[in-house]
């Protein structure tokens, strides 16, 4: 049986090879289609010395350490009878960046993120999107701005209502977001404690974010001081709660993996490029002629070893890697496969297909006075803010101080029509310092590796450009 977590999205399947596998710096995302992914063959005698491939049992054999994978091996460990094995792509979480939440300029575009592109988009005068995803323990969580959204409560109801997804309205899955948590502000309605995911209010709040929410409120714009709670309405103005714990940033990997280390039972695995899922025909009748017994792997010495699964394969790769993985298996779009040379085993056009995501536009504006306004590093964020003694010091000593800043303390949800039901638009503050080009200086931002960046000064009439 193979299980999926996540949303599907759309994803380019790669190729097949008998040899050694080394990936490639950059990976391409054929958003919409079908594009060879980034690896790289390799010739190699590795195989041969190893005709005969190793193989491993588990009960469950889960694919992807980012939320529901790290979830998941936590909860089907619990009672210690069966065999979990949590495999990751990435490396382990112990870059100090990832615990600092006002360090994540510098994951984007590093090691432990995938750095996925769209193919030239159309409508975006054939610019590429650049897609930050997780490659690391804690998956995109790892490398995110830890805002905690449930989303709008009639953002459920429209699945369970118009969509038929039984089990998935507002009333069914709300006792599992407070299973989760563990609120700062103590228990509620719409709030539990005592779960394994910390959910705080900010530590630091920076000036300018405090005096944009004072302009939201002379417009007259709606205060809202928990976008959670589903007794209101979503839309208004306010600063956000952010998955931090003391200060430092709280991933599935922190909070539920981390939980579920010292068990014998669970194994957890980085490094691993699985390749396939292995399907078996099934005797058990029902939609599908096959039923999925394990995986073929890459493990971290570049060796192909096989995995069985004697209860479930669970692919919790997300958005991309779970529909890459899926056709890369033989399930998907007859012709996609076809076109890659990979036998058809389910033929599901939806796989790879169909992909939403939430676009942003970044506004920016003009200081009165740039040059006094870079020396404030304490209003106006920039690398020189985690080079103050006095950041450091407030961070490492009190867990405070703007080091713990998710940059977007504050903003809102709103309609961009009164007539729609709930909110379609969020604002988010971000009181970045920046060059004349925004995108240069987010580059700048992340010395360790300029991971967005404009040819030009004029981002909007060029291609960003991806680094090498």
């Amino acid at each position: 049986m193979v299980g999926f977590v996540g949303s599907c999205g759309s994803w380019g399947v790669g190729g097949r090879t008998g040899k050694r596998i080394e990936k490639c710096g950059r990976v391409g995302c054929g958003v919409g289609g079908s594009r060879l992914a980034g690896v790289r063959m390799v010739d190699t005698q590795s195989f041969e010395r190893t005709a005969k491939l190793q193989t491993r049992d588990f009960d469950y054999v889960i694919v992807g350490a980012g939320a529901a994978g790290c979830v998941l091996a936590n909860r089907l460990s619990e009672d210690g009878k069966k065999s979990v094995l949590l495999l990751e792509a990435g490396k382990a979480d112990d870059k100090l960046y990832i615990h600092i939440p006002l360090g994540f300029p510098y994951l984007c575009g590093s090691d432990v993120d995938w750095r996925y592109s769209s193919e030239p988009e159309d409508k975006l005068d054939g610019r590429r999107l650049y897609f930050p995803r997780g490659k690391v323990l804690g998956g995109s969580h790892a490398i995110s701005v830890m805002l905690y959204h449930r989303g709008s409560a009639r953002d459920y109801e429209v699945w369970e209502d118009d969509f038929g997804a039984d089990g998935w309205g507002p009333k069914d899955v709300l006792p599992y977001f407070k299973k989760t948590e563990d609120q700062e502000r103590g228990p509620s309605t719409f709030h539990g404690v005592g779960g394994p995911l910390r959910v705080s209010d900010l530590r630091f709040v920076n000036p300018m974010a405090t005096s944009f929410l004072k302009a939201c409120k002379k417009m007259g714009l709606k205060e809202n001081k928990d976008f959670n709670d589903w007794s209101v309405d979503q839309e208004g103005f306010g600063t956000f709660q952010v998955t931090q714990r003391d200060g430092s940033r709280e991933t599935p990997s922190t909070s539920y993996l981390r939980a579920a280390l010292g068990r014998r039972n669970v194994t957890v695995e980085t490094g691993v490029t699985v390749e396939k899922v292995e399907l078996e025909e099934s005797e058990l009748g029902g939609d599908s002629p096959y039923v999925a017994t394990g995986v073929t792997v890459i493990n971290k010495n570049g060796y192909r070893e096989q995995i069985r699964a004697r209860h479930e394969v669970i692919l919790a790769g997300g958005a991309f890697a779970s529909p890459q993985l899926l056709m890369l298996s033989g399930i998907g779009p007859a012709e996609d496969l076809q076109s890659l040379g990979i036998p058809v085993k389910v033929e599901l056009d939806g796989v790879g297909q169909n992909l939403q995501d939430h676009a942003s536009a970044l506004i920016s504006y003009s200081s009165k006075d740039p040059m006094n306004d870079k020396k404030k590093n304490r209003v106006f964020y920039s690398e020189a803010t985690g080079k103050s003694l006095r950041n450091l010091a407030q961070y490492f000593v009190l867990g405070g101080g703007p080091l713990t800043s998710n940059m977007c303390e504050a903003g809102g949800f709103f309609r961009t029509d009164p007539e729609y039901e709930s909110p379609d638009l969020q604002l988010r503050f971000v009181p970045f310092y920046s060059e004349p080009d925004p995108y240069f200086s987010m580059g700048d931002f992340a010395s360790a590796g300029m991971y967005i960046f404009s040819a030009t000064k004029s981002p909007a009439e060029e291609h960003v450009r991806q680094p090498e």
